[in-house]
């Protein structure tokens, strides 16, 4: 969840004072807005609070996974415009870049919306070289892992569209796979779908499909996986322990498939002591193109703040003056007491909750000098 969070210098910065830089004073942030829009305003606040001393200076890839860079990809214009100038070859080395560093690098996190992503890509390429079959494949991924999914408007043609259409049916005939995987009691997920114990023997459709395998306390590997009539696909793999990063990005999912209070302070105090025990978290709940929702976590007196609402017509002094409120304990509540309309739940990952995804909306990709940019079109996307 693709995620690429630019910091945007705001216009006519104010050069009022910070604050103190004790840890009293500072927050760590959290991206757990589950609906991926326009960063503008996201990436507004996280600049004010780097600027008047609010926010925790953490080591960039651990800040880049808790703000999602960890799951951006290069920028799509750039697959697509490869693609539209007929450079085909190109175009199918940045998916393939892409692809690798999300399996490789990011795999703790949501790689889902990045794979459906690419799958769309690939089946866009592949139709215009004649290979009909192979771009079906990637379509039928598309679709499974996001049945939202709509092709690209710019690239589709009308063979491609119809191709697209007729990718939401799964062919009759049937595969199987097979993962040998240490630790023994590891688990399969085929498609972000349903979970099975490895060594199962599972049948599906013929065509691709993404198998990630994952145990507690181990790194997730991920893999595209062609399975056909003829023989079983077989995967062995012994999965590596769980980095820093790993558990970093399993933190985030887990906090954003929590519902506010008691379930999501359980995370907020993990993260605190995955970040050196800092105790002040502050988890983006929501973000749009004219607004962000944030809400304060103490991990040391277990209380909450009331959401905040910050639309885009709040001044930086504003937001600041709104950040430091929430910090007086005078201003939260017992978690205990916040009331959620539905049912946490408690032990979700990231893999059994890719609904969040479904129709992922582009994002602005690349640091850029002004404010006015936050509300330009995006081009890259989160998870992607």
């Amino acid at each position: 969840m693709l995620r690429q969070v630019a910091l945007v210098a705001l216009l006519g910065a104010s050069a009022t004072a910070y604050a103190d830089d004790s840890d009293d004073n500072q927050v760590v942030v959290v991206n757990t807005a589950p609906h991926i829009g326009d960063t503008g305003q996201i990436e507004r606040l996280t600049k004010v609070l780097e600027n008047r001393g609010l926010l925790v200076k953490l080591p960039d890839e651990l800040a880049a996974t808790l703000d999602g860079r960890a799951l951006a990809l290069g920028d799509v214009d750039a697959i697509r415009d490869a693609f539209l100038a007929g450079d085909y070859e190109l175009a199918i080395k940045l998916v393939d870049n892409d692809q690798d560093r999300i399996f490789g690098e990011a795999v703790s996190g949501d790689p889902i919306p990045a794979v459906a992503e690419l799958a769309q890509w690939r089946g866009i390429i592949a139709a215009q070289l004649k290979k009909e079959d192979e771009a079906m494949n990637w379509f039928r991924l598309a679709r499974r892992l996001n049945p939202a999914f709509e092709v690209d408007t710019k690239a589709a043609t009308a063979r491609v569209r119809a191709m697209v259409k007729k990718a939401k049916h799964d062919p009759d005939e049937t595969g199987t796979i097979r993962v040998s995987a240490e630790p023994a009691d590891a688990k399969v997920t085929i498609d972000g779908g349903d979970t099975h114990t490895a060594g199962e023997k599972i049948e599906l459709p013929v065509g691709m499909h993404l198998v990630v395998v994952s145990a507690n306390g181990r790194k997730p590997y991920a893999e595209l996986a062609e399975l056909s009539t003829s023989e079983p696909y077989k995967i062995q793999i012994a999965l590596d322990k769980e980095t820093t990063l790993d558990r970093a990005a399993r933190l985030v999912d887990e906090s954003a498939a929590a519902p506010a209070g008691k379930a999501r302070l359980k995370r907020a105090r993990a993260i605190s002591k995955l970040t050196g025990g800092h105790t002040k978290i502050l988890f983006i709940e929501d973000g749009a193109a004219d607004h962000v929702t944030v809400r304060l976590y103490d991990v040391d007196a277990k209380k909450v703040s009331k959401p905040l609402e910050l639309d885009g017509s709040t001044s930086s002094a504003a937001i600041a003056r709104k950040v430091q409120a929430a910090l007086d304990p005078e201003n939260l509540v017992d978690a205990n007491t916040i009331v959620v309309t539905s049912q946490a739940r408690e032990e979700s990952h990231w893999y059994s909750h890719w609904y969040v995804w479904a129709g992922a909306a582009v994002l602005v990709g690349g640091a850029v000098g002004t404010y006015e940019y936050m509300s330009a079109t995006p081009t890259s996307i989160r998870g992607f």
